[in-house]
């Protein structure tokens, strides 16, 4: 019991360091957010040209079931609409994945004390992941200024378009259940 005592905290900080990434925010304290009802999607909404026009289109459409199960209503016209909605898909750094890798541990454990070693020999080609970033902002109509936005980075599949339409249902899920703000 006492060494499970003692491997708890590591085994917390080891596991808080898998985390996936959160959606960040941020707004103008001063907006009415309450008063937002029709919307429109602004004409500067996009991409970097990097990204398939397949991944545009499924985060606008993702973006326009998330605004719909929240009651908003797409206005007529621009003029008629009380917030832009602009949605903007970047690419994000791509992160490494190691392959697996095994491990060969030699070590001593005597009273209270342990010491032990370890050799990776790595099993395979390393993995490079296909990143990108999701922003959604909301704009007040009269001055295009930024009164909401959300943001997350996510990771694509390579093989499977049907998976990246999944994910980013997910993400666009997650970053609009942070408005409004609290």
């Amino acid at each position: 019991m006492k060494l499970f005592a003692l491997f708890a905290p590591i085994l917390l900080v080891a596991l808080s360091g898998c985390s996936s990434t959160d959606v960040v925010t941020d707004y103008n304290p001063r907006a009415d957010f309450s008063r937002y009802e029709r919307y429109t999607i602004a004409d500067s909404s996009g991409a970097d040209k990097v990204v398939s026009p397949f991944i545009v289109d499924n985060v606008k459409e993702s973006l326009q079931r998330q605004l719909k199960a929240g009651l908003y209503k797409q206005a007529d016209t621009p003029t008629n609409a009380d917030f832009l909605v602009r949605y903007y898909i970047a690419e994000a750094a791509e992160t490494v994945d190691r392959s697996p890798r095994l491990g060969l541990g030699f070590g001593s454990f005597g009273g209270n004390f342990g010491v032990g070693t370890s050799v990776g020999v790595p099993l395979g080609k390393d993995k490079i992941n296909r990143n990108i970033q999701i922003i959604i902002d909301l704009l007040n109509p009269a001055d295009k200024k930024l009164t909401w936005r959300g943001s997350l980075v996510i990771e694509l599949d390579d093989r499977d378009p049907k998976v990246n339409a999944n994910t980013i249902e997910r993400a666009v899920t997650e970053i609009w259940s942070q408005f409004p703000p609290a």
